[in-house]
């Protein structure tokens, strides 16, 4: 009697462990699901006072959700962790529950930048400064170590709902509409200003870009493999799709169409065998060519103008270029729409076409950086040979790529300047400004007010050189890892997991356009939630629903 009672005691006990652990989890995934749905559904439209303030409005709010979510989520994280350890104890399987804590090459890269961004912040010298970050931005040690917490939490805790992240798509569709129309001069929405810098509810337009960068290609890609989905979920992607490539033409930042230019090439390299992603690929490009040719007629018959004007919207909204695009685009889709029908595709064609398109891009990148090397070192040698009016593309000067190569050059000779520690562990997150207009040096500084006079330099306009400055070789070694494996690893699963390879997209969008911009709390802070989601479709989180494709 004494011993079964003893046993139905344990059972008990290990069902009240086991319990305990699952409510947590429960209350975990509606806290982290309610996180997500306040950062991508409700901040992209967040602002007090319209344009004014917005960027430090995002930030402020990104921070007050952040810090009102771990409120309730850290006790319960801890219960739920306790609970867990006594149950793989009770049941002798601590080891199996271990086991299911196992790291992926992205995980520990995380980890890895966040130990860097807290040593950055031990052996700064602007301790005050970098705990929140410069004012106004706030991308300093708490946001860095938010960054990764969510990490952790989207992909751990977080179950799968593929209706939360399909909800992105009206979302940031409203925010492209609304920016569609701005550029023509067109409110729909009272944001206290009608300055051409700022556009629809994001703010200025680097901010604009870096959000749609943040999210656009992942409509682009689930179009991309939306050979599965039905009529009616392909006609939303393709409306969708053809607002976002309206915006994208007609916001006014050349990174941005340099950006889907590389998104292009990669959805064309990885394409090649399969007849039907090659296919939607064509729709893809025929859609972006028929967007630019309907912005070149509005322009041309005087139904409308754009507000403002740069180089890639001219030479795309201005020209016959676009008419070209449609009508050879329009032609290879219809090609490959009838051989699908016959259930044929031409792959070793396409495969030749993908490895000429690979190689011709290496070829001219290699090129461009081979000539513009040469021109400015030998200061306008081939702009002197060549007669060619375009000097100011081939010479690396302060003016280079709209103030980039003075910004790039500031944030180097920052980094440059530091005594070895410094170099590896950086000046502290967020720091750059703190160390320049502290302690930088007088050629430094020189640079940066001839340029930019009373403005404040916050950043290098060059994420991954910032992230150098600011977290040192260590944290731009572990940052550039989490990008780099994650991408590689969320592309790699197409075919399989459709949501993951949006994400896929999304990071690597993300990447290169802030080759030329920056961390921000509406893009940086959508984008490692995004890390997370990829990384729980990876690894096979708890979901009722289907998400292959093919």
């Amino acid at each position: 009697m004494k011993s079964q009672y003893k046993g139905k005691k344990k059972r008990k006990k290990d069902t009240m462990a086991g319990r305990v652990s699952q409510a947590a989890l429960w209350v975990l995934d509606a806290l982290v699901s309610v996180y997500m749905a306040l950062i991508l559904l409700v901040m992209p439209f967040y602002n007090k006072e319209g344009f004014v303030h917005i960027g430090t409005d995002k930030s402020t709010f990104f921070s007050s959700c952040s810090a009102r979510t771990a409120q309730f989520l850290i006790p319960v994280l801890l219960v739920f962790l306790a609970a867990a350890f006594v149950s793989g104890i009770q049941k002798k399987n601590l080891r199996q529950t271990l086991r299911g804590l196992r790291l992926s090459p992205t995980d520990v890269f995380v980890l890895l930048y966040g130990a860097s961004v807290l040593a950055a912040y031990a052996f700064s010298r602007y301790k005050e400064a970098v705990w929140r970050g410069e004012e106004g931005w706030f991308m300093g040690t708490v946001t860095q170590l938010t960054f990764v917490a969510a990490y952790f939490l989207v992909s751990r805790a977080w179950v799968r709902k593929n209706w939360l992240i399909v909800l992105m798509l009206p979302v940031s569709g409203l925010v492209f509409f609304l920016g569609l129309l701005n550029r023509f001069g067109i409110f729909p929405v009272d944001m206290g200003s009608t300055n051409v810098q700022f556009i629809s509810t994001i703010g200025n337009i680097n901010w604009y870009c870096g959000y749609m960068m943040s999210v656009f290609f992942g409509g682009f890609a689930l179009l991309w493999q939306s050979a599965g989905m039905k009529l009616w979920q392909r006609r939303l992607l393709v409306a969708y799709v053809a607002v976002g490539f309206a915006s994208l033409v007609t916001q006014g930042s050349s990174s941005g169409v340099l950006t889907m230019g590389i998104i292009l090439l990669a959805a064309f390299c990885l394409s090649d065998r399969s007849g039907r992603r090659m296919r939607d690929f064509w729709l893809n490009v025929f859609l972006f060519s028929a967007v630019c040719l309907a912005v070149r007629l509005v322009r041309l018959f005087g139904w409308g103008e754009l507000t403002y004007l740069e180089s890639t919207t001219e030479l795309l909204t201005n020209t016959w270029i676009p008419a070209i695009m449609t009508f050879l685009s329009g032609i290879i889709l219809a090609w490959l729409f009838t051989e699908d029908r016959k259930g044929k595709y031409p792959e070793r064609f396409f495969h030749v076409l993908v490895v000429t398109a690979a190689v011709s891009a290496g070829v001219l990148f290699t090129l461009y950086a081979g000539m513009l090397a040469v021109n400015t070192l030998t200061k306008g040698w081939i702009t002197k040979m060549t007669n060619v009016s375009i000097g100011r593309f081939l010479t690396f000067s302060p003016t280079w790529g709209s103030n980039r190569g003075a910004t790039w050059s500031a944030g180097w000779l920052c980094f440059w300047e530091q005594d070895i520690l410094h170099k590896l562990v950086g000046v502290g997150p967020d720091g750059m400004a703190s160390y320049l207009y502290n302690d930088g040096s007088a050629g430094v500084m020189e640079l940066v007010t001839e340029r930019f006079g009373a403005v404040r330099l916050t950043n290098a306009h060059n994420e991954w050189l910032t992230v150098l400055v600011n977290t040192g070789v260590f944290g731009l070694v572990s940052y550039g890892g989490i990008m780099i494996s994650s991408v590689r690893r969320l592309l790699r699963s197409r075919g399989r997991q459709i949501f993951a390879v949006a994400c896929g997209f999304c990071l690597l969008a993300y990447t290169v356009n802030n080759v030329f911009s920056f961390q921000q709390a509406m893009s940086t802070s959508t984008i490692f939630i995004l890390l997370g989601v990829g990384e729980n479709y990876l690894r096979g989180g708890r979901s009722g629903t289907q998400d292959t494709c093919e």
